[in-house]
């Protein structure tokens, strides 16, 4: 049932302290009733809901799409180089730009990366959050706060449906 009520929730606000009734909308069920809680926000991001992207070994729920450096595992390079894999490159921004797909990587106070927004052909902004629901947010700031940190880098890749005007 899609019921992103708990992200009002006083605990979550703490967490997301700039969302807000109406600056959001949730957008899907949630996926912690799935087995290893379906996807996250990684692999949403990415475009895939089949699998939970995080770069760890021996864990038999997690996918990551290139080989995890066991020197620099979870960072932002590394992050960089999975969406990198995926057809993106990095970018200097976050905004909307017609014949091109668009990701933002969240990242903590200590530069760890902690999240990942797809920009959708609309210009607003998707975010799964965590193993619950996948929400639409009007700008990447919605979803920054103390959990997920602040949008640091941007990568984008040619939109495979966009036609040039004739």
């Amino acid at each position: 049932m899609r019921d992103c009520s708990w992200i009002l929730q006083p605990a979550a606000k703490e967490n997301f302290g700039n969302i807000r009734p109406g600056n959001f909308r949730c957008c899907s069920d949630r996926t912690d009733h799935l087995p290893c809680w379906g996807y996250n926000c990684i692999a949403w991001a990415a475009g895939k809901t089949d699998k939970w992207w995080w770069p760890v070994e021996d864990d038999p729920c997690a996918f990551w799409p290139i080989p995890i450096d066991p020197l620099d595992p979870v960072t932002l390079n590394q992050f960089i180089k999975a969406f990198e894999s995926e057809g993106y490159s990095v970018c200097n921004h976050g905004d909307f730009e017609n014949e091109f797909e668009k990701v933002a990587i969240y990242v903590d106070g200590d530069g760890e990366p902690t999240h990942a927004a797809r920009l959708l052909p609309s210009g607003v902004w998707a975010s799964k959050m965590g193993r619950f629901e996948d929400i639409e947010h009007e700008t990447l700031q919605v979803v920054e706060g103390k959990l997920y940190g602040t949008a640091k880098a941007f990568l984008k890749r040619r939109n495979p449906l966009f036609r040039q005007p004739n």
